[in-house]
């Protein structure tokens, strides 16, 4: 599971080859993986948290091409196409990644609260933005 959370944050930050598709099947496959984990709630005293906007920037710097889209459709909008309910897939994409790194932290002591992380998080939060950005993704690819 840790191996996948490694292959999908590398995704994220450094694209390497992968297509948008490719993305979005990583991003399903590892929604599917954790939703296979056992609730827990791990203990995250200190959580390690990296910078949000320095993330996004290396995000956005791998993957250009996602931006603003419906939720309903996946299909990317423009600036004077904007519906009342908008979906970032930069944002969604950083808040995954922020995720994911925390959960890699934590592994470094704790396996066992590493994967009661990203269940937690997937639950709580990340869980809806893979769900919410995979069809924009597929969309675009």
């Amino acid at each position: 599971m840790l191996a996948h959370v490694r292959r999908v944050r590398a995704a994220l930050l450094k694209r390497e080859g992968c297509t948008l598709g490719e993305l979005a099947d990583l991003l399903d496959e590892l929604r599917r993986e954790v939703q296979a984990l056992p609730f827990g709630v791990p203990d995250a005293d200190d959580l390690p948290r990296e910078a949000y906007r320095d993330l996004r920037a290396s995000i956005a710097g791998a993957w250009p091409e996602p931006g603003f889209y419906d939720p309903a459709t996946g299909r990317a909008l423009s600036l004077c196409d904007l519906p009342a309910e908008i979906g970032d897939a930069l944002d969604d994409l950083t808040d995954l990644a922020l995720d994911l790194s925390t959960a890699l932290a934590l592994a470094d002591t704790d396996g066992a609260n590493a994967l009661a992380w990203v269940r937690f998080s997937h639950d709580i939060h990340w869980g809806d933005h893979v769900q919410d950005v995979t069809p924009h993704l597929r969309w675009l690819g």
